[in-house]
């Protein structure tokens, strides 16, 4: 309660200070944002909750991961797991669940049915010019997955200077990353190049090592005044050592060994994409995209380690994914001025090959030392899965937005997907290889009102996940399966007053058909449509500009997340509030720059206590972290020092507990950072 009333006290002394601030130059509601409509639009006429991570914030913030940039978002939190390894929150509880779409310049970077909670490791963090957070249901413009939100990673413009940059930082407890970034424009189009190594060694947590290798080339070009278009190659090749989580005993005594000595997890992800843009005249533009994606990831576990009767042995499993899809993407759009309105029409095809194949090990312990010392392969055959699936994704989808009068306008938009799978089972046992099609329609409609920079937006909004993979292909018989749903219903509204820029929404969110594992009257675990669940918040940031050189912002978000009708091994939880639902988390920062050389931040991250269990019987108390960064520029270079987590505290960015499991292996908790003492150097060589 403190909390929320220091929260208010910051908001009533910002509105009261407003009428005697000076004026900013921030234009949030020219900004152009590209997710709303899979087109470039103002913010005023897009009818979503939507934030952008600038590229200011972006170079001010010189973020090691990820997660230092979207949680500073309303109504956004994702937690970390260890070496860019995360979870995600929007609109939904923590979880590894695939209701998230992840996009790069409007692209899904991984197929539907194949989504993996690690999707932003297969980013390179240093090629990011901006990025966008569409919250809510989109399904009806990008397809499945887009339920709790869209993160599309924008990549630079066409370079207008030569530039050629090196960057570096490095911490305390064993972080190092180096950098370099080229543009070099052309008479026709221009070179952006980037590329990065990271490394972690020797960190807080044992066993904890991780490297990532990122290369990214974007080259644009204009064959004449029509036709334009650019091509993008990316490379990841990461490997991480993979620790894992602590129990409560752990936990507790702030033991930060670990059992594991070999587990690890390995992603070498390659795309390449051409993308080709028409302009037939000023009203009609046409915009084709092709690409392909090669994915292969190897990893020995630690969620798969499982005790057996001997206390020394344990089984395991090594297994390699690897998939590669063809994909394209075509969109036409008219402007049709005479009645002021726009209409897009557009097909997505995506088609993938997929394969997986497993193997038992068996996992030997020493008990003195507590670890898992090697492992071996049974001596009768081993392999445990062995099977390829074949996806194809199609689909229709239509935009229509108008101009109802100067203030008022009125976007539709829906989409028709039709998902086959062809799942061969290459092993003579296991799941029966077997072909599923699923199909679904999507529709969203929205307003936007803005008179003399107010203004406020209204949506209703539908979304849809289809089984993974995993989900359905993973018993001994095929379950029939269909794809979970969610209806979303929100209002909101943005306004500028002076030097004050506020946006708020307010969202119910419901999901049907949701895809829990039951117990059969055989005995046998199956996974059916068998859950429901409530979502509802609001959400608001605010950006103040109380003197020329000091900001402050203020983003949030208040929510609480319900069992609707769901049983979970056996337990009936409808009612009861989800686990891993924190009501609250905000992001307050303040930015001062006493020179126009030097920038100085002090960040407040907050998140409230929430259940660990279904049953609401154990609590997670919550967190406070605090950053602040330093940086001063001369000549052509930027150094700068970063203490992230300023205070040391100790808290975990994630915790959960098993209410069918007793004793201390039921808790797990993933620690969060420690405090960090970071250094950095930027020196445009060609700037």
């Amino acid at each position: 309660m403190r909390n929320r009333a220091s929260i208010l006290g910051v908001l009533l002394s910002i509105l009261v200070n407003t009428l005697f601030g000076q004026d900013t130059s921030y234009k949030p509601l020219a900004t152009v944002v590209v997710s709303a409509n899979k087109l470039a639009e103002k913010r005023i006429q897009s009818p979503v909750a939507i934030s952008i991570v600038s590229s200011k914030v972006i170079q001010e913030t010189q973020a090691p991961r990820l997660d230092y940039l979207l949680n500073k978002v309303s109504g956004v939190f994702m937690p970390t797991i260890g070496n860019e390894q995360h979870m995600m929150s929007i609109r939904q509880p923590i979880s590894l669940k695939g209701l998230y779409l992840y996009l790069e310049d409007g692209m899904p970077i991984r197929a539907s049915g194949l989504f993996s909670s690690n999707a932003l490791i297969e980013i390179n963090t240093d090629a990011i010019h901006s990025m966008e957070v569409l919250k809510g249901p989109a399904s009806a413009l990008y397809g499945a997955e887009a339920i709790g939100g869209v993160v599309n990673i924008l990549s630079a413009p066409t370079p207008l200077y030569k530039q050629l940059t090196i960057t570096s930082q490095l911490n305390h407890v064993g972080f190092k990353k180096i950098s370099i970034h080229s543009a070099i424009p052309t008479s026709k189009g221009g070179w952006d190049m980037t590329g990065s190594w990271v490394e972690q060694k020797n960190g807080v947590t044992e066993y904890s090592d991780y490297q990532k290798k990122v290369a990214s080339v974007k080259h644009y070009f204009t064959i004449n005044k029509k036709l334009s278009g650019y091509q993008t190659f990316q490379y990841i090749d990461y490997y991480t050592q993979m620790t894992g989580s602590l129990d409560s005993i752990k936990f507790f005594q702030k033991n930060f060994s670990s059992q594991q000595t070999f587990t690890y997890r390995q992603i070498n992800a390659l795309r390449f994409r051409q993308n080709l843009q028409y302009e037939w005249n000023q009203n009609a533009i046409t915009t084709f995209n092709a690409m392909y994606r090669d994915n292969i990831m190897d990893q020995n576990p630690t969620y798969s380690i499982a005790s057996t009767s001997n206390p020394t042995k344990f089984k395991g499993q090594v297994n390699s994914n690897h998939f590669n899809s063809y994909v394209m993407d075509i969109q036409h759009r008219w402007n049709l001025n005479w009645i002021k309105s726009k209409f897009i029409i557009g097909g997505y095809w995506d088609a993938t090959q997929q394969n997986l194949i497993a193997h038992y090990i068996d996992i030997y312990k020493d008990t003195l030392l507590g670890k898992y010392t090697h492992f071996t392969y049974p001596i009768k055959d081993s392999l445990i899965t062995n099977y390829h699936t074949q996806i194809s994704n199609k689909a229709l989808f239509a935009n229509w937005i108008s101009d109802i009068s100067t203030t008022l306008h009125f976007n539709v938009a829906m989409r028709y997907d039709d998902f086959e799978y062809h799942f061969i089972n290459d092993l003579s046992s296991g799941t029966p290889s077997t072909n599923n099609h699923f199909t679904h329609f999507t529709p969203k409609i929205g307003f936007t009102y803005n008179k003399n920079n107010i203004g406020s937006y209204m949506n209703y909004s539908e979304g849809f996940v289809p089984p993974q993979i995993t989900e359905i292909y993973n018993a001994v018989r095929v379950p029939y399966l269909l794809p979970q749903q969610f209806t979303n219903t929100e209002i909101g509204g943005w306004w500028k007053l002076k030097n004050l820029y506020s946006e708020i929404s307010i969202y119910q969110l419901k999901g049907s058909n949701e895809i829990i594992s039951v117990r059969q009257p055989d005995g046998v675990n199956l996974n059916q449509n068998a859950g429901g669940t409530k979502h509802t918040g609001i959400e608001y940031q605010f950006k103040y500009q109380w003197k020329s050189n000091i900001e402050i912002t203020v983003n949030g978000t208040q929510a609480k997340h319900q069992y609707v009708s769901t049983i979970i091994k056996g337990v009936d939880v409808s009612g009861n509030e989800m686990n891993a639902a924190p009501h609250f988390f905000n992001n307050v920062g303040i930015q001062w720059k006493p020179l126009k050389n030097i920038y100085t931040s002090l960040e407040w991250m907050h998140q409230s206590k929430y259940f660990m269990d279904e049953t609401n019987t154990t609590i997670y108390p919550g967190f406070d972290v605090f950053h602040l960064r330093m940086s001063y520029q001369f000549k052509k270079s930027e150094i700068w020092l970063h203490i992230l987590n300023l205070t040391n505290a100790y808290y975990s960015t994630m915790a959960t507990k098993n209410f069918s499991v007793k004793g201390s292996s039921a808790y797990s908790y993933y620690i969060g950072d420690a405090r960090s003492i970071s250094i950095g150097w930027k020196w445009d060589i060609i700037k």
